[in-house]
């Protein structure tokens, strides 16, 4: 007959393994930013050096597969800052893969871009003042959602 697991016990063994797992990984992660880290900074410095930190942002995070550069451009004049132009130019040379998207309501596109050794994003936000970009209605959604109240008898 099998015994029956106090389900503490249990709780407390899943949650001990779950940390454990994800522990590895992350020293998993961080060796492969280790052996990335020199290629990472010859390739990738040039361009970085310039940013203003005191405006944008710029972090490095580590990925599943690979690390992932996060640059946030924030107050620009328009999406033909010379900044975002240069970095985009930068990257699109060496990508094997690049998305974008837009956010209207935010003032904001955002820029992916798929390299041998990292992932770069770039969140690209255009000041609300800005005399050549602004946001234009083009349609109204209507969404009908279903409320819904406890009765209980």
């Amino acid at each position: 007959m099998k015994r029956k697991v106090n389900p503490l016990i249990h709780a407390i063994n899943e949650a001990s393994n779950k940390t454990r797992r994800e522990a590895h990984e992350m020293i998993e992660k961080a060796k492969t930013l280790d052996k990335l880290r020199m290629k990472i900074r010859v390739n990738y410095s040039p361009i970085f050096k310039d940013l203003d930190l005191s405006v944008h942002n710029l972090y490095l995070r580590t990925g599943y597969y690979k690390p992932t550069i996060e640059i946030t451009l924030n107050k620009l004049e328009s999406f033909k800052d010379d900044q975002l132009v240069k970095l985009l130019s930068f990257l699109t040379d060496r990508a094997s893969n690049m998305s974008s998207k837009d956010y209207a309501n935010w003032m904001n596109r955002d820029f992916s871009f798929e390299m041998e050794d990292v992932y770069v994003s770039i969140s690209a936000y255009v000041r609300s003042d800005s005399p050549t970009c602004r946001r234009v209605k083009v349609g109204v959604t209507v969404q009908e959602v279903e409320e819904y109240e406890l009765v209980c008898d």
